[in-house]
């Protein structure tokens, strides 16, 4: 190109301010810091006399002026730089603006997805300085801007999640108290504080009695606040050095470093205990919750950590008559049942005493079997079936899970290549794996041989690794899951969520599917903290491309809910209980599958109605019961959770007053778990604060008073249902087009 010795000094002085800019991009870690940096950069020798930068503000379509350096950008006769960039954000294009007793200007747009995001103005003394080469050059300048942007952008998106799913997977959803994870994690930093530092490490184990009671009467909200209740009476007593955590809805556990006595662990339980005898003030009703309070002491009940709580658990089981019990041997009554079980352990292979059940797992989208986890059991020729929870622990202490493991496996795809020559093809069948076994160092060729000695492909087969096992020894076992896959061995990563498992480590490991622990599984329908971890693990996967799958799935409710939320896969007793190879293969050849419907057409013809005036329901169903929706009823806000899980529902009314649970409260939750719902209050008071912070939080689609006249609400619903359609019609359409797009092949 030929250019003037002038023009090749300008062309130099630009590319100086786009390497140093460059330099800035690679090493931002904040948008803020990374506007101001640009502008200085770009008028730091003298290149550009001014430079002003702006970015589209999230909630209007115009530019907000956020960094600025040099001399003032001034336009003749208009409102300056803001209106100048603005013009280059609707042409989507750089654009130069030129004086000759005033310079010139360029505006470069930076963009996001197509969407332009910002503008960069740069301001020169020079009329001609923007040549289309340097307009080149700095639309270069602009691009790596917008990547410096996503890329920051990301981070602080996956830093969030990040943290957020720590929180939620070492602290419990509905009281905020740390949970078993994290406690278990402690307690090995405390028990090395004792070998370190002398003293005594003193767990105190709390069994809340009779909570049923409580719970049937107060509701779950309430249970949660009467929980929330007792936590911190536990904190103001324990002090600040005193973990305490929350295990299931019904215990606790206090743990704490004693310097000097040990026999300060009876004197906390009885404390911990006689707090408990306090009754808990529920608004006007008093509470009261009678509880055993158990506590053992390392090391002197038990010299391995690991047992803690076993032992604390067992003098909370077996309290005395004041509730408190201290632990001692004599409690472990069924020691010598345990012998006697190691022993017969040890030949219950040779026995032929094992067998394996086999628990359907669903694609959630066809209800139909795409596959099965093949369970271990245990037949003993007086006892029966034996729990797994019983003999498989002793297996691990034992050293025989390598040995029964490997049966586990190969046993597994033998019955897989027999189903498969019955005609059920692609069936893919997983198999857990332990840590012992997974250090094995023929692991691999062990997975081998039982694969060619079954004729098997290696797609057919699955093997589920713990959050904790694929965690320890990092650089092994990528290496070993890497050897598997380059097989076709498919791997999974089973009981999720219990640990943590940061995105950046799931990104490292060859994991293809992500199975939900189904102790979130449990609360997600009635717990926004529950389904926000459950959210959270379903984004999380997404964006790696890991299919998930949740067990534990026993009531519609979850099933219904999962669903929505585009889980693939899902295995639990609503479907089918673990069975024997026999019944599973009768299952496979009946053709069950869990019937589904399609949920926009569901949602769009279905309504749910929620009042605890049993008689204002009973009035609706009587005068709704010729329409073409269908109306669902609750008269508590549970068991309207519990019907959104169920159902998909287009449209939901909720009465303002209603025991435990106030209408605006209700629909905010339902807004949380179901945003696609069209939500309409019934109020029949002038609470207009409550309702004016709702309807401004977005919570309400509608406020209709109480009462109302059944033809004006039927047309409410008529037009709710029409706003439904449309909506998820736009929808649906959006997602064709965006189909269709990537169908197009690249001009």
């Amino acid at each position: 190109m030929d250019v003037s010795q002038g023009s090749l000094q300008q062309t130099a002085n630009v590319l100086n301010v786009v390497r140093r800019i460059g330099r800035i991009c690679a090493r931002a870690k904040s948008p803020d810091g990374l506007y101001a940096d640009i502008c200085m950069a770009a008028t730091r020798d003298g290149t550009f006399h001014s430079a002003w930068l702006g970015i589209v503000a999230p909630q209007s379509p115009g530019l907000k002026m956020l960094a600025a350096d040099g001399v003032e950008i001034v336009f003749p006769g208009a409102g300056g730089a803001g209106d100048f960039a603005e013009q280059v954000r609707l042409a989507r294009e750089p654009r130069v603006y030129a004086q000759a007793d005033r310079g010139s200007c360029i505006g470069l747009p930076f963009r996001e997805q197509q969407q332009v995001i910002g503008v960069l103005l740069l301001q020169t003394g020079c009329a001609t300085f923007f040549s289309p080469h340097i307009v080149e050059l700095l639309g270069e300048l602009a691009e790596d801007i917008a990547l410096a942007l996503n890329s920051i952008v990301m981070e602080e998106r996956r830093l969030v999640a990040e943290t957020k799913l720590h929180y939620l997977a070492f602290y419990d959803s509905r009281t905020g108290m740390p949970n078993r994870a994290l406690l278990e994690q402690r307690l090995v930093e405390m028990a090395q504080h004792v070998k370190e530092h002398g003293g005594f490490l003193i767990l105190i184990d709390i069994r809340l009695q009779h909570i049923n009671q409580a719970l049937q009467l107060l509701g779950n909200a309430g249970m949660d606040e009467v929980l929330q209740d007792l936590a911190l009476r536990f904190e103001l007593s324990g002090g600040v050095d005193t973990l305490i955590s929350q295990l299931a809805q019904d215990e606790f556990c206090l743990a704490l470093l004693e310097p000097e006595d040990a026999n300060a662990a009876m004197r906390l339980a009885k404390e911990v205990h006689s707090l408990l005898a306090e009754p808990v003030r529920h608004g006007d009703r008093e509470i009261f919750i009678q509880a055993s309070v158990g506590a053992a002491v390392y090391p002197i009940h038990e010299a391995d950590i690991q047992y803690l709580l076993r032992r604390a658990r067992a003098a909370a089981e077996r309290f005395g008559e004041n509730g408190v019990q201290l632990y001692t041997p004599d409690l472990d009554r069924g020691l010598e049942q345990r012998l006697q079980m190691q022993a017969d352990l040890h030949h219950a292979l040779e026995r032929n005493e094992f067998l394996l059940h086999y628990q359907p797992q669903l694609n959630l989208k066809t209800g139909e079997v795409v596959g099965a986890e093949a369970l271990l059991r245990w037949r003993h020729p007086e006892r029966g079936i034996i729990a797994p929870a019983l003999f498989i622990p002793l297996l691990e202490e034992l050293g025989l899970m390598p040995e029964i493991g490997t049966w586990v496996l190969r046993t597994a795809c033998r019955e897989i290549k027999q189903w498969q020559e019955q005609g059920f093809e692609g069936l893919r069948v997983a198999v857990n794996m332990s840590a012992q076994q997974f250090r094995m160092a023929d692991l691999v060729a062990t997975v081998k041989s039982a694969l060619e000695d079954a004729h098997l492909e290696a797609q057919c087969l699955e093997l589920e690794l713990t959050e904790s096992l694929i965690l320890e020894s990092a650089e092994r076992t990528i290496q070993t899951m890497h050897e598997l896959k380059k097989m076709g061995v498919g791997l999974s990563l089973d009981d999720f969520g219990t640990g943590y498992s940061s995105l950046s480590y799931l990104h490292h490991y060859p994991v293809d599917r992500i199975k939900i622990d189904q102790s979130f599984v449990r609360d997600m329908t009635e717990h926004a903290g529950s389904a926000a971890l459950v959210k959270s693990i379903l984004s999380m996967a997404g964006n790696l491309g890991l299919t998930t799958i949740a067990e534990g799935v026993e009531t519609v409710g979850q099933y219904g809910y999962l669903r929505k939320q585009l889980c693939q896969e899902m295995q639990g007793f609503l479907f089918s209980r673990p069975v024997p190879s026999g019944e599973f293969t009768q299952l496979m050849r009946d053709g069950r599958k869990f019937e589904t419907l399609d949920d926009a057409t569901q949602a769009s013809y279905t309504v749910l109605l929620v009042d605890d005036e049993l008689n204002f329901l009973s009035a609706m169903r009587r005068a709704f019961r010729n329409e073409s929706w269908r109306l669902l009823t609750a008269s508590q806000a549970s068991e309207g959770l519990d019907l959104l899980a169920r159902h998909s529902v287009g449209v939901v009314i909720s009465d303002q007053r209603m025991a435990g649970v106030s209408g605006t409260e209700f629909l905010h939750r339902v807004k949380r778990m179901y945003p696609d719902t069209i939500r309409i209050l019934l109020t029949g008071y002038a609470d207009f604060t409550t309702v004016i912070d709702a309807v401004n939080q977005g919570d309400l689609y509608k406020v209709l008073s109480k009462p109302i006249d059944d033809n004006l609400l039927r047309e409410h619903i008529r037009e709710a249902l029409r706003r439904y359609e449309v909506f998820y019609e736009n929808r649906r359409m959006a997602q064709r087009l965006e189909s269709l797009g990537e169908m197009q092949p690249p001009t």
